[in-house]
């Protein structure tokens, strides 16, 4: 089965997320996940990706990271020019930024979401999109969290709230 699809929203595929202050390992494989989904896909892609000041609420919460300007906000060096840049300031990917704008302006329905943390920042941006009309789509192997579990109840909320599909990358890009 393939599974149909407009566009992809990655989202803190960052320094910070990745090797940095708030990294884990395990997120290398997303990322090379992605790059493989973005560069095979040939779709329209967007990299959504926090970029804090001192007085942004997630600071309270998770101190400093990923502060603009600085390393930790950047793009990973594997995605580095493979989509448009969005800085966002929350865990939603789509509040006080223009997401909404470039997928509706380039027709897009079907939306993948791919990235880091599921139970976090991806969860949050699923259901503003939900809530937006957009379908989202995610794949298991582009997105992690820091506990398997998380991420396994993250990804069932949002199947069986927000109507995502959560599919492999083999029914995405075929072999």
């Amino acid at each position: 089965m393939v599974v149909k699809f407009d566009a992809i929203v990655s989202i803190d595929l960052i320094n910070d997320f990745v090797t940095g202050k708030l990294g884990h390992p395990k997120f290398q494989k997303v990322v090379n996940t992605t790059r493989e989904l973005i560069e095979r896909s040939g779709r329209l892609a967007v990299l959504v990706q926090d970029s804090h000041s001192k007085g942004d609420p997630e600071i309270r919460v998770w101190g400093a990271h990923a502060m603009e300007g600085e390393k930790g906000s950047e793009t990973v060096p594997e995605l580095k020019g493979k989509a448009q840049v969005i800085r966002k300031h929350t865990y939603d990917a789509f509040f006080n930024t223009n997401l909404e704008d470039i997928l509706v302006k380039e027709g897009a329905k079907r939306v993948v979401f791919c990235g880091v943390v599921t139970d976090i920042c991806i969860i949050h941006s699923v259901a503003s999109a939900f809530f937006r009309g957009f379908r989202p789509i995610i794949v298991d192997e582009c997105t992690d969290s820091y506990s398997p579990d998380e991420k396994k109840r993250a990804l069932e909320y949002m199947r069986k709230n927000y109507g995502a599909k959560i599919i492999s990358i083999t029914d995405i890009l075929p072999k």
